[in-house]
């Protein structure tokens, strides 16, 4: 082969080889682990519990955070959102609508709103906390009352609460609560 040849072949090989060629790409999903934390005084303690990995466009973990000094508990579950449409809304109006779906349910078990408050999280946001009456048998005991809020933790991860602790609590769970 003539050395103008061997040349000339090398050229069409990398002609063809820096021409536009179709990339595939897609996304994924990875769970990653991460820390939760909350600063409550030395009464206090934290169960995980159950970790759902669900087709509706949200991974949630769930935690008890039990008094063990007086009666009373906080049920949170934090939610990491991934659905296209979800993790497209304001994380306020997600919220929202994460809340009144909450609320809706309470009001159909025969539960209903009796007050708000507000409580500032780690980021400094007010967060509203509706306070519910239940005639639960249960709940009761403990008044016959608990609060209910849904905030933004980070990007999107939410965290779902329910509580039946004194307001002083929640108001701390709601303003130390954070992820990292």
């Amino acid at each position: 082969m003539k050395p103008f040849s061997v040349i000339a072949l090398a050229m069409l090989l990398l002609a063809c080889l820096s021409l536009p060629a179709s990339s595939l790409e897609s996304k994924f999903l990875t769970v990653t682990e991460k820390t939760i934390s909350l600063d409550l005084g030395f009464n206090f303690e934290m169960a995980k519990g159950e970790f759902n990995t669900s087709s509706n466009g949200m991974v949630q973990q769930e935690f008890l955070i039990n008094d063990t000094a007086t009666p009373g508990a906080a049920f949170i579950s934090i939610m990491s959102v991934y659905d296209d449409i979800m993790s497209r809304m304001s994380s306020d109006a997600l919220s929202e609508l994460l809340l009144l779906g909450g609320i809706s349910g309470a009001e159909d078990r025969g539960d209903r709103e009796i007050g708000r408050w507000t409580a500032a999280d780690h980021q400094g946001k007010n967060v509203t906390v509706h306070a519910m009456s239940t005639k639960d048998e249960r709940i009761g005991e403990l008044g016959g009352r608990y609060d209910m809020a849904v905030w933004n933790l980070d990007g999107t991860t939410y965290a779902v609460m329910v509580s039946l602790l004194d307001q002083n609590n929640t108001a701390q769970i709601i303003k130390t609560l954070a992820i990292s």
